[in-house]
């Protein structure tokens, strides 16, 4: 077993750890039965520990890469099969395979896979966006030695995925959360490109800051329902190049908090925050980091860059919370 210790970085350097594993794919050539490995990560700070292979006792399911449970220290955790989750129905559960424990968005689970490699730290400016919304299983990628590529797996999708087609019933409250419909009161930004224009001058603007597809669009109908206007982005980089540079009278600079996610390809949250807290013009936004990293290291580490909350991700109860204690008592929305 592998207990995953406390990060030893510091917050706002940009740099996160991951620990590499392998899947196994067949070769895609019908005559080859060649079976090529594929180097994936996971970043450390969702991972509790690695453990060998525990027994799995079944349950029914109607998810084929779910194995059953397996009892960690009093706690029932499913065990997935992460290559047969990934579409890689060749690999084959061995005695030698391993468990990555999980635990992000306050629950936990169990990632079966052929073994861990390494843990690896690198930049996150390092790391380069999905280039197709095909892979929408990954976070990111980035190039390493003798020219491979590691791919950053988004086990919240994974997760997400598993159970939306075992009929919403596995193990997660994410499915609930992201799949339950939400009223739009009122306008507000439409999408329309990278960054999203702002509707009504009397609502105040927040600026959503998310790389991913599925979290952005359900925190920004979230905030509409609020009685919010948005600005929307895909990536902190970019946000903080046109924040930085915004010119008075435009609708950037009428910003009145920011929501923004952590993990992020180029820039993470963390980074995000300090920036501006370092900027003469912009360091008094409130800032609110929301994510499905959970714990109170996570909070320490916010709180550390300067974030005024740390929340779940969709947590409504936390964000509205948030908002309330952020943003001027005239707003009425959340009430």
């Amino acid at each position: 077993m592998v207990n995953i210790g406390r990060p030893m970085f510091q917050v706002g350097s940009n740099i996160f750890e991951l620990i590499e594993f392998t899947a196994t794919k067949a070769s895609a050539v019908p005559t080859s039965d060649r079976k090529t490995p594929i180097l994936y990560g996971v970043n450390v700070a969702k991972v509790r520990e690695v453990i060998r292979l525990p027994t799995i006792v079944p349950c029914l399911t109607n998810a084929p890469e779910v194995l059953g449970v397996f009892n960690l220290r009093g706690a029932p955790i499913p065990a997935i099969h992460l290559a047969k989750a990934l579409g890689y129905n060749d690999e084959v559960v061995t005695p030698a395979s391993q468990v990555i424990v999980t635990e992000f968005s306050s629950r936990k689970a169990g990632f079966v896979v052929a073994g861990t490699r390494r843990i690896r730290r690198v930049s996150w400016d390092k790391v380069l966006p999905p280039s197709s919304d095909a892979f929408n299983t990954i976070t990111g990628m980035m190039l390493i030695e003798n020219q491979d590529f590691i791919f950053i797996l988004d086990f919240e999708r994974i997760l997400l995925d598993i159970e939306s087609r075992s009929g919403g019933q596995g193990t997660s409250s994410m499915a609930i959360e992201y799949n339950q419909p939400l009223p739009t009161g009122g306008g507000g930004a439409q999408p329309s490109g990278g960054a999203q224009g702002a509707g009504s001058s009397t609502r105040p603007l927040i600026l959503v800051v998310d790389d991913s597809p599925t979290a952005r669009r359900a925190i920004c109908e979230l905030l509409r329902s609020m009685q919010l206007d948005i600005i929307e982005y895909t990536n902190a980089e970019q946000a903080w190049n046109d924040l930085n540079t915004a010119e008075a009278g435009s609708d950037l600079s009428k910003v009145q908090l920011i929501v923004s996610d952590v993990e992020m390809p180029k820039l993470d949250g963390y980074s995000f925050v300090k920036r501006i807290r370092n900027s003469e013009k912009l360091k008094k936004m409130p800032i609110i980091l929301h994510s499905s990293l959970t714990g109170d290291v996570n909070k320490d580490r916010a709180k550390q860059a300067g974030a005024d909350a740390y929340v779940g991700k969709l947590n409504r109860k936390e964000i509205i919370e948030a908002l309330k204690a952020a943003l001027p008592p005239s707003w009425k929305g959340a009430s």
